[in-house]
């Protein structure tokens, strides 16, 4: 230490003890600034120290959509420094589930993951919820295409050839439907196209495919993962897939806009909700803890295993396209007058 310049504050005239001061509180807030920046946006996270987060499905155990939620549930674990759990609340078209959402504490604890039911069913079965008021869109998790195929007897090479068809034997094409939303899938393609099939229902993807390979139907739409392994081996002939680009499982099949058909961009997603009300902070947190959950080594092989993709969305543009989803599947249910038996 240097002998004769230890000055105290009270040496140092006003005018420049009030720089020094000056300097000092600049050079502070430099440094505090500093290092706000090195911790992220982790300064400023919402704590979820209060209790384990509940991830409902309206879902059965086993299914795709509990697979999934399990796997993020795990990753979104580690980012949050807390437990999550997932509940399977299936039942009731899966407004157990929502319900159970519905009826928390919009704090960000209690979530849902579920897939474009949870945009129909309001218009479809009436439920008493309202999606674009009563949700909070959080993140998308994934998306897969739809594809359209037929049975190897059905005289159609390509999709503008059963169009054609479909309209010079009105009523000779049905269309085996495998839920709710494939069953709206063939609905809107058929408003698209001009033409009309027949929905006959199944009671799952499986159920649906066999009965195409065994001509008791002609055609069906259904995811691409469900429908791959059948058209490359033959058993069905794929006419359309839907997305930007051709699929690499199914790279012989045009795309709807290749096809001709730009507007029919339908596919089917998972994605996760909150109650509406949650801080839009909390619903951007977790946001990004689940889009990197997505992105980890064992989720990435998971959706490559399945032909999906997980989504990049921040949880407002997931927003934005949810409430589309809600306006044009509640458009094909009033124009095609679908109504529950």
């Amino acid at each position: 230490m240097l002998q004769g310049c230890a000055l105290t504050l009270s040496q140092i005239p006003l005018t420049d003890r009030t720089r020094l001061t000056m300097h000092r509180r600049d050079v502070l807030q430099a440094f505090g600034v500093a290092a706000l920046g090195s911790m992220g946006l982790g300064a400023a996270a919402h704590d979820f120290s209060k209790g384990p987060v509940r991830i409902l499905t309206p879902y059965d155990p086993g299914s795709t959509v509990d697979i999934t939620s399990r796997m993020v549930a795990e990753g979104l674990s580690k980012r949050l420094g807390q437990t999550v759990i997932v509940e399977n609340r299936p039942g009731g078209h899966g407004s157990i589930g929502m319900n159970a959402l519905l009826s928390a504490p919009a704090n960000g604890y209690t979530l849902l993951t579920d897939t474009p039911a949870s945009a129909i069913n309001p218009s479809l079965y009436k439920s008493r919820y309202d999606p674009a008021k009563d949700l909070a869109p959080v993140a998308q998790l994934l998306s897969l295409p739809f594809a359209i195929a037929v049975a190897p007897s059905v005289p159609a090479q390509t999709i503008g050839e059963l169009v054609a068809l479909g309209k010079a034997k009105p009523g000779s094409l049905n269309a085996a439907v495998a839920g709710t939303s494939t069953r709206l899938a063939g609905e809107l393609f058929s408003m698209q196209a001009g033409v009309t099939f027949m929905p006959i229902p199944y009671k799952g993807a499986m159920s649906a495919m066999q009965s195409v390979m065994r001509g008791e139907t002609q055609v069906v739409f259904l995811d691409a993962a469900n429908l791959a392994p059948f058209v490359e081996s033959g058993a069905m002939r794929g006419l359309l897939i839907t997305g930007d680009k051709r699929w690499s499982a199914l790279s012989q099949v045009p795309t709807a806009r290749e096809a001709g058909y730009p507007g029919f961009d339908v596919g089917t997603w998972f994605g996760m909700f909150a109650r509406a009300g949650t801080p839009q902070a909390i619903l951007d947190q977790l946001n990004e803890a689940i889009r990197e959950a997505m992105a980890s080594p064992a989720l990435e092989k998971y959706l490559r295993q399945r032909g999906a993709q997980a989504s990049q969305r921040t949880s407002s543009e997931f927003k934005t396209f949810f409430n589309q989803e809600i306006n044009r599947w509640r458009d094909v249910i009033v124009k095609a007058d679908i109504k529950v038996e």
